[in-house]
């Protein structure tokens, strides 16, 4: 039995076998409509027996690839939030307000990091597109509540924000520095200021409300970038990529685990 996992987020798509989700496959499709014909021949080539899939990009890129599955009869779901989820291993309840309202990738990055960095609350540092910051507390050995989080514009995201709303500043990043003494340079420490600042506030709020220390895990495109600079501020960040994917593994193990009790 294959089961394909699909990350499909708003900018790149990544994907694995499950027991795989370590090593995954990426391609970047920068919001188009629909997905190279390579991609599919690279999935039908596995013969997946189904597919689970987490999905925040545009609908139309989600339906192109929702066809090709119907077209080739390979059952599929892009799975959503969840009130609770629980395995064996693992129990990670949603506190948010309306939990289905919560992003399909914020919840499974935040299933794949208690997954990954178990017995301790967690603070899940998403960066791509957005920037989201997402406390995870545990509650008991073993269980964990989304308690609530933070989104910002990913570095990239604000960098083009500036850079079109004031054309006049130089389009090429410097180099981020404790005092920046050209506009380039400026602009480089600002932006990740901006992103770590996020990152520490956010961090030293929760500890406040949890009453205990909390560990920072972070994942997504911008984290190798992002992760020395952070590093200043929080010695002990865990970097942890593919945690939607790990996330997502954890769905389809417990679907499966559902149907062989039935």
């Amino acid at each position: 039995m294959t089961v394909l996992l699909v990350d499909l987020g708003n900018t790149a798509l990544k994907w694995s076998v499950l027991g795989s989700e370590e090593e995954p496959k990426t391609v970047v499709h920068r919001a188009q409509s629909h997905f190279k014909k390579d991609l599919y021949a690279a999935w039908l080539a596995l013969n997946p027996t189904r597919v689970v899939g987490s999905t925040v990009a545009a609908p139309a890129l989600a339906f192109s690839a929702t066809k090709f599955f119907n077209d080739h009869r390979i059952p599929w779901e892009w799975v959503r939030p969840q009130k609770v989820f629980e395995s064996d291993e693992v129990v990670l309840e949603n506190r948010y307000a309306n939990p289905m309202q919560l992003g399909a990738d914020r919840w499974h990055a935040a299933l794949g990091a208690v997954h990954a960095a178990q017995g301790e609350s967690l603070l899940v540092v998403h960066t791509g597109t957005a920037t989201t910051v997402d406390s995870i507390e545990m509650t008991a050995p073993g269980r964990y509540a989304f308690a609530g989080g933070r989104i910002a514009p990913g570095i990239t995201l604000m960098q083009k924000g500036l850079f079109e709303g004031i054309p006049t500043l130089p389009d090429a990043m410097g180099e981020a520095t404790d005092l920046p003494k050209s506009t380039a340079d400026a602009v480089a420490t600002g932006l990740i200021d901006a992103q770590v600042g996020l990152i520490v506030r956010a961090k030293h709020v929760f500890e406040r409300t949890a009453g205990r220390p909390v560990r920072v895990i972070m994942a997504g495109g911008a984290a190798a970038y992002l992760a020395p600079h952070l590093r200043q501020e929080v010695p002990d960040l865990l970097v942890h990529h593919n945690l939607v994917l790990r996330g997502l593994a954890a769905r389809a193990a417990q679907k499966e685990e559902k149907e062989n009790h039935r």
